[in-house]
C-alpha cells in the first residue's frame, strides 16, 4: 500500500497552508511541515480527530505528534478535524478504508472504539490505531491500540497539590483542600481521579478534594465558572482534567491568584513567552504523552514491529505518562516539594507504590469509597 504520490500530498499541504489555522471546524489538511521531505517507501498516516484541535491539550498533543511523524520521520500524514458529531465518525473512517489512501487510520478511542473496531472488521486489509483506549486482544488484527496510565501521571499531581497547600507558598491558604475538574463523567477521567486522590493522600490522609464536572469538554467559561466556585470555598489548587473547556480554569487561577496542574500537554510551556501570568499559575501538568506514543508507533511500523491486534499500557517508565518538568516547574515549585516528587517518581517506577485504578476490573465500590473518603 506504499505507493503515495508526493504530487497529491504537496497539492493538500499548499491547500492546508491557505486555511486561517488547523483547529477551525471541519479542518481537513495535510501536514505541510516536512512535506518535502516525504517518503514514498514509508507508510502513511492519517488522524481523524474527534474533537477539536486548539484546545493546547489532549488533541494537540497528538497532533503534534502527527507532525513530527512527518518532519521527522518523512512519512505522508494528514490530519481530519471532524468535531465531536459523532455521526461523522463512522463515514468518515468507511470513507478512507474504502479509497486506501493512508496505510493507517489513527484516532481517540476513548470516545470513537466502538465505531473503529466495527469498521476495522469491515476492512479487514486497513491498519487502524487508537490511542486512549484498550481492546480485546486477538479480536481485531488489524487494530492496535495504546491505554495511558495516567492515574501514575495524577499520583504525582496528587503529591504535589497536597503538600502545596500545606506550604507558604504566595498563593496558597491555611486550609488543605484541593481541587478536581473533570469535563464529564467518564472512566477515564475517574482514573485521573482516584490517582490524584492516592497522590494527595499519601502525603496527608486527611486532606479534602473538591471534584466538580463542567459538563462540557469544550466551555471555556463553564470551566472558569466552576474553578472560581472551588476556589471560593477555600482549595488554592486545582487539577483540571477537561479538554479545552480547562483553559477556563486557568483564566480563573489568574484572576483568583491561585495554582493550576494542567493535563494531557506540557501547558505552562504552551503560555510561555504569549501569556507569563497562566504560564506561571500553571505548576506542573500531568503528562499523557500522546504524540510520543505516536511517534514510537509509527518508529515500530517503519520497523515492521507494532504488534497488531493488541493493545500497550503506557505509564511513567515507559514515558507514556508523568508529570512536566520545566522551566515554571523548576523557578515556582519549592527544591522540597520537587524532592518528594522525585522519591514518589522513583517509588512508581520500582514499582514499590500501589496507585489504584478506575479502569478494567477495578471493584467500582472500591473506587467510589476512595473518592468518598475525602469528600469535604
Amino acid at each position: 500500500m506504499f505507493k503515495k504520490k508526493l504530487s497529491a500530498f504537496l497539492a493538500l499541504a499548499l491547500a492546508s497552508a491557505m486555511l486561517v489555522g488547523c483547529g477551525a471546524s471541519g479542518n481537513d489538511s495535510a501536514q505541510a511541515e516536512g512535506a518535502a521531505e516525504t517518503d514514498d517507501s514509508k507508510p502513511s498516516f492519517v488522524f481523524v480527530c474527534t474533537g477539536q484541535l486548539g484546545d493546547k491539550s489532549f488533541n494537540d498533543s497528538a497532533n503534534a505528534g502527527i507532525e513530527e511523524i512527518a518532519a521527522s520521520l518523512g512519512c505522508e500524514t494528514r490530519v481530519i478535524e471532524v468535531g465531536r458529531d459523532q455521526t461523522k465518525w463512522e463515514p468518515t473512517f468507511q470513507d478512507l478504508a474504502e479509497e486506501g489512501e493512508y496505510d493507517v487510520i489513527i484516532s481517540n478511542g476513548s470516545s470513537s472504539i466502538e465505531t473503529i473496531q466495527k469498521v476495522a472488521e469491515e476492512f479487514p486489509e486497513q491498519k487502524f490505531v487508537a490511542f486512549d483506549c484498550t481492546i480485546e486482544n486477538d479480536k481485531y488484527p488489524n487494530l492496535y491500540a495504546i491505554s495511558y496510565k495516567q492515574n501514575e501521571g495524577s499520583y504525582l499531581a496528587g503529591v504535589l497539590a497536597a503538600l502545596v497547600t500545606k506550604s507558604d507558598m504566595e498563593n496558597a491558604n491555611a486550609d488543605n483542600k484541593i481541587g478536581f475538574i473533570g469535563g464529564s463523567e467518564h472512566p477515564i477521567i475517574t482514573d485521573f481521579l482516584v490517582g490524584y486522590i492516592a497522590g494527595a493522600k499519601s502525603v496527608d490522609p486527611d486532606i479534602k478534594v473538591y471534584v466538580s464536572y463542567i459538563g462540557s469538554w469544550d466551555d471555556t467559561a463553564k470551566g472558569k465558572e466552576t474553578a472560581i466556585a472551588q476556589y471560593n470555598q477555600g482549595v488554592d489548587i486545582i487539577f483540571p482534567a477537561a479538554e479545552q473547556a480547562g483553559l477556563g480554569c486557568v483564566e480563573a487561577a489568574v484572576e483568583m491568584d491561585k495554582y493550576i496542574i494542567g493535563v494531557d500537554s506540557d501547558q505552562s510551556m504552551l503560555f510561555a513567552g504569549v501569556d507569563e501570568d497562566k504560564a506561571n499559575v500553571i505548576l506542573t501538568s500531568v503528562l499523557k504523552n500522546v504524540g510520543d506514543s505516536l511517534v514510537r508507533m509509527a518508529n515500530m511500523e517503519i520497523e515492521g514491529t507494532v504488534p497488531w491486534g493488541s493493545y500497550e499500557e503506557l505509564g511513567i517508565a515507559e514515558n507514556g505518562a508523568g508529570i512536566a518538568d520545566n522551566e515554571y516547574f523548576q523557578k515556582n515549585v519549592p527544591d522540597d516539594i520537587k524532592s518528594v516528587i522525585e522519591e514518589k517518581k522513583q517509588e512508581v517506577i520500582d514499582g514499590n507504590v500501589e496507585i489504584p485504578t478506575a479502569l478494567g476490573d477495578a471493584d467500582q465500590a472500591e473506587v467510589q469509597a476512595l473518592i468518598d473518603s475525602v469528600a469535604p
